[in-house]
């Protein structure tokens, strides 16, 4: 059973547009072309919205949720069996995320990635990004979220397409470029109200970092995202829905045309809230140029960069596994700049 359909005849806010994107998964050229116009008109404007019959049944999705939640409710002992690695593979403590606010936040992660062995040839190099998954010994957890994983990351490669179509482009100008790509998915675990600090947030200000994000959020509610005016506005959770957005790197290459906005989560309620995006990013090598696009070299605002070392660079900005407990982080012109503190 697809999901998504039901979600059309629920409220929403006015500026987040919502998306069927089902003729995606269909022969008709018009059809995908009226939905790219729709996706496209969204990332030009505020970079956000819900997809909506997506393909991603409710089964595979809620035997995920099962098992996270059991996941995460072992004592931290047996959850730090599985401790992150530099590869962004495994469970990471409360507090391991940073933002650009200085504060931590207030929730633990499981990480995974794009499977590869042991003896794929990147691994075997060191390539950073390229590892095999932690799976803990919980049972059934590997498989759904396994699962899942492959599901949501079919999802990505099709609004990909739509990206590609909408720019004027073949409809695999992205998805080539994701034979073996750094697409991780962070499955967040926020802490209920009353575990939290006084000094403690949910996730903090933040643009994200890579390609796209392919969000599926509980019916607790807390995203928020900066609107236009500087205000701030609910991205209210909608059954069946995907919450999409567009993230700096695509922000780069679309030359500033599709828009990496600022959103946080705010989580006030005593309960255990889970959020499980995937970010969506193409192979380590991949160079993102927005020439690419047709950007003349006197109109692009932004140089050729490689993939992966742009992902670094955020990562050792964001998260003290990489060292960002050591750095104080500021904007200028939408690049993060690394700074050392005193």
């Amino acid at each position: 059973m697809a999901a998504g359909l039901s979600a059309q005849a629920q409220a929403m806010p006015a500026s987040i547009p919502l998306v069927d994107i089902g003729a995606l998964y269909g022969n008709d050229p018009a059809a995908k072309m009226a939905v790219a116009a729709k996706i496209g008109a969204a990332c030009d404007d505020i970079g956000f919205f819900y997809a909506v019959n997506h393909n991603v049944s409710t089964e595979v999705i809620d035997r995920a949720l099962g098992a996270v939640d059991r996941f995460f409710s072992l004592p931290d002992e047996e959850k730090l069996r599985v401790e992150c690695d530099r590869n962004n593979r495994g469970y990471r403590k409360v507090g391991d995320t940073v933002h650009a606010n200085g504060k931590a936040s207030a929730r633990d992660s499981f990480d995974l990635g794009f499977p590869v062995t042991a003896d794929d040839p990147e691994v075997k190099a060191g390539t950073p990004l390229y590892a095999p998954n932690n799976w803990p010994d919980t049972p059934g957890f590997r498989e759904a979220v396994e699962t899942y994983y492959g599901e949501t990351y079919k999802l990505g490669m099709k609004i990909l397409e739509g990206f590609a179509l909408y720019l004027g482009k073949p409809e695999d100008f992205f998805t080539r470029h994701f034979t073996k790509p750094v697409a991780d998915m962070v499955i967040n675990h926020y802490l209920g109200a009353k575990g939290l600090h006084i000094s403690d947030q949910a996730s903090g200000p933040h643009t994200d970092h890579g390609i796209v994000t392919i969000l599926w959020q509980d019916m607790l509610g807390g995203l928020e995202v900066m609107g236009k005016d500087g205000e701030w506005m609910s991205v209210t959770p909608l059954r069946g829905s995907y919450v999409i957005n567009i993230g700096e790197l695509m922000k780069r290459w679309t030359n500033g045309r599709f828009k990496a906005t600022v959103h946080r989560v705010v989580h006030l309620q005593d309960k255990s809230r889970y959020s499980m995006p995937l970010f969506c990013n193409p192979n380590f090598r991949t160079m993102v140029d927005p020439r690419d696009l047709g950007v003349s070299d006197a109109d692009a605002k932004y140089p050729p960069v490689m993939s992966g070392d742009f992902l670094m660079s955020r990562f050792k900005a964001t998260r003290k596994l990489w060292g960002a407990e050591d750095k104080a982080i500021v904007s200028n012109d939408d690049k993060l700049i690394e700074k050392a503190v005193d």
